[in-house]
């Protein structure tokens, strides 16, 4: 990517990536499977319903937003309630719902990623590799820090103390557009609009530690991993209080980027981190190989990384492997992984390669059709759903979510990636200490002027209610009515599924 210049306010922790650097999988929060409720309502219980939906929706706040509500019961098939249910509108991180559901169905909930380790034919000769050595992705969106050591822990094992060459980065089973579309709408120094490729780590991002040092003095700070291409200079200073404001100045030059944290740090403050992305992911991933290789006693002769393919005739030394996609889409739906929506989405276009977002939107749309899922008005622009690129009805969410629902192929794992309302992902505090906390598995989407919720609401035996509830055009400081007015609708279909009356307290 092109040289580039940014400054960022930093005042606190940046985003949760849902995944540590230091780990080798998603973390992965479990909860009660979502209860699949009892007996269908009577006639007047679905008047009722939609009467109370209505309610819900004539908030002030809704008055000039664009709405669309689709509630489809599953077990009879029948639309409960449509409010400008073909309505496309921006459906934010909703649309990961869409690409994990064709993700899972085109590559399968088995298909893991493989990143190998390799060296040239015959280059091997006791304890030195004589010449190169490449690393090789898949799009892996979950290669971590401890995965790198696991394959440097696997050359120290075959006895492998020296490459007289240097690392070259494989990255071709992608294209070079590293940036998903529609990430360039705002130029924000942000780790959820990192860029990917074939062969990328901990997210493309590292992180910067602070802590304050004595007053009149500079904080302590260092980059976590501490590769070569990441220079940090620190001329911020401590001072008195427990006022944190910093400046950081990120600008990328052609072989490394060069951090400045200037501003004051108060003494009181305690430490913190920021995480910040990388404008090259596959120079980072190298760098970062190089690291762990010296850390492992296995010297690297030169250390400048290059890219370049793996040759034909290559020898593999080892190869770390990924947990199932089954698992991986946990984190992209849970905790709205944008990252790794954005992989796996490329993923889908892999074979025979080089993987294009093109190519993948339209084997996502293609794969959305073959499940009869109608794409009139459908605007596929991305993987994460991130910024305007995207449009989605409430109707088409709900024919997508009914569709997988059917497919037991892929229900499972689908349905098991969804955050848990009222219990973890993004959805924790969400009907949390309600009767009905546990009983709805949903995804959710906020950007600016925009929120969206969709999944499935139920109570035991029978199937749930499949619903989605889109705002488009609300006020910002609106986002909490917004909450609001979604979890008031999701507790009235769970009532609607378990048969339970639709209003009043439960006892």
């Amino acid at each position: 990517m092109a040289p580039s210049s940014r400054s960022l306010r930093v005042r606190g922790p940046a985003l949760a990536l849902g995944l540590a650097l230091c780990i080798g999988g998603p973390v992965v929060v479990e909860g009660p499977a979502l209860a699949l409720a009892a007996a269908p309502a009577d006639k007047p219980a679905k008047a009722q319903l939609a009467t109370l939906v209505d309610d819900a929706l004539s908030e002030p706040f809704l008055a000039e937003a664009q709405v669309g509500v689709s509630i489809v019961d599953l077990e009879t098939g029948e639309a409960l309630v449509e409010r400008g249910a073909e309505l496309p509108l921006n459906p934010a991180s909703n649309v990961k719902l869409v690409t994990t559901a064709a993700a899972l169905g085109i590559l399968g909930p088995a298909h893991r990623y493989s990143t190998g380790v390799y060296h040239d034919e015959g280059a091997l000769s006791g304890t030195t590799i004589r010449g190169e050595l490449y690393l090789q992705g898949s799009g892996d969106p979950a290669l971590v820090t401890a995965n790198l050591y696991e394959l440097a822990g696997k050359l120290r094992a075959r006895g492998i103390e020296k490459i007289t060459g240097g690392i070259t980065v494989d990255a071709s089973t992608f294209d070079r557009d590293e940036l998903p579309p529609g990430f360039d709408q705002k130029q924000e120094l942000a780790s959820f609009r990192a860029p990917g490729g074939a062969t990328v780590v901990n997210f493309d991002t590292f992180e910067v530690h602070v802590r304050p040092g004595a007053v009149g003095k500079a904080p302590f700070a260092g980059v976590e991993p501490p590769v070569a291409g990441v220079a940090l200079t620190v001329t911020a200073t401590t001072e008195a209080g427990g006022k944190r404001e910093l400046l950081a100045d990120y600008e990328a030059k052609d072989d490394h980027v060069e951090l400045e944290l200037r501003g004051t740090l108060g003494v009181d403050s305690g430490a913190t981190s920021f995480r910040y992305p990388i404008d090259d992911p596959s120079r980072y991933a190298g760098e970062l190989l190089a690291l762990v290789l010296e850390r492992q006693g296995i010297k690297v002769g030169r250390k400048k990384i290059k890219t370049g393919k793996v040759p034909r005739k290559a020898e593999l030394l080892a190869a770390h492997h990924s947990d199932p996609l089954g698992v991986l889409v946990r984190s992209v739906n849970k905790f709205s992984n944008n990252f790794m929506a954005e992989q796996i989405l490329k993923t889908i276009d892999a074979d025979p390669g080089p993987a294009t977002f093109e190519g993948a939107l339209q084997r996502v749309r293609e794969h959305l059709q073959a499940r009869g899922v109608p794409t009139e008005g459908l605007k596929l622009g991305n993987g994460s759903g991130l910024y305007d690129t995207n449009r989605v009805s409430a109707g088409q969410f709900t024919a997508l979510l009914s569709s997988v629902y059917a497919d037991e192929r892929i229900r499972p794992d689908y349905m098991a990636s969804l955050a848990i309302m009222g219990v973890d992902g993004t959805t924790r505090s969400r009907l949390e200490d309600t009767p009905h906390a546990g009983w709805v598995r949903v995804k959710t989407g906020t950007l600016d002027g925009v929120s969206s919720l969709s999944g499935y609401a139920g109570a035991p035996g029978r199937k749930p209610i499949a619903f989605s509830i889109l705002f488009n055009g609300i006020r910002k400081w609106d986002n909490g009515r917004a909450h609001k007015v979604q979890d008031r609708i999701v507790e009235l279909l769970a009532r609607y599924a378990a048969g339970q009356p639709l209003t009043g307290k439960l006892e």
